[in-house]
């Protein structure tokens, strides 16, 4: 799944972007995700605990495998837990990956106006080339995954990378983001945020309910420092 060349050489550059987060906020994935991990806890422990599975929200493979690990005190190596992580979403993603409300028409949206688009996402590319075959990620100009940066979210490089990918400066991006963790990559990026969903406010962004409520004319507003009336 290459990149294509958003701008052709010599093309005036674009006067905005959009980054977009995938799981949680263009496909409703992040569920299955967490059923996941909620799953792993319950197999490895006994027990259930929320406040870990919430922990794990927005994060990649390699952290979230850390992070199980160390606090569920496993004698597997990380990389053990990654790769039943992996297995076990793979098996799980199997059974069906949709959009969330209102993303599909956005993008469709986005790229008849030749907005510049990039994914940016902290699942693997190999999970991102899956869920090309079932739903139509082609409107996007780049995607970046966790395969793709030093760092993944919540450090601010997947989407600096995706912005120099575009050729437009970070702060004249508008990213799409569903969590803390992906939120706070945006921000630090220099990226204005617009945080999908109900949860509680994350600071320095804005936020709303869903992506129905998103148009091009509400996000060209937003990149220009505003909100439409």
């Amino acid at each position: 799944m290459p990149d294509r060349t958003p701008h052709s050489a010599g093309a005036t550059r674009a006067e905005w972007a959009v980054l977009s987060d995938m799981d949680g906020t263009l496909l409703d994935t992040e569920s299955t995700w967490l059923l996941v991990v909620e799953e792993f806890v319950r197999r490895h422990s006994g027990a259930d605990d929320p406040a870990l599975v919430s922990t794990l929200r927005g994060l990649d493979l390699d952290h979230a495998a850390a992070t199980l690990r160390s606090r569920l005190s496993l004698e597997m190596t990380t990389a053990a837990v990654a790769e039943e992580l992996d297995r076990r979403s793979i098996e799980a993603y199997d059974g069906g990956v949709s959009w969330t409300p209102g993303a599909r028409s956005l993008l469709t949206a986005l790229a008849a106006a030749q907005v510049p688009l990039a994914l940016v996402t902290s699942s693997p590319r190999h999970w991102v080339e899956r869920f090309a075959q079932a739903v139509d990620l082609s409107a996007f100009d780049v995607i970046v995954t966790a395969d793709d940066t030093p760092r993944t979210k919540p450090a601010p490089d997947p989407y600096l990378r995706a912005a120099e990918r575009l050729d437009v400066a970070a702060h004249r991006c508008v990213a799409l983001e569903d969590s803390l963790v992906g939120a706070t990559s945006a921000v630090a990026a220099g990226c204005t945020t617009l945080v999908v969903g109900s949860g509680k406010p994350v600071p320095d962004t804005l936020q709303v309910g869903s992506l129905i409520a998103v148009d091009v004319r509400m996000l060209r507003a937003v990149a220009r420092g505003s909100m439409p009336s």
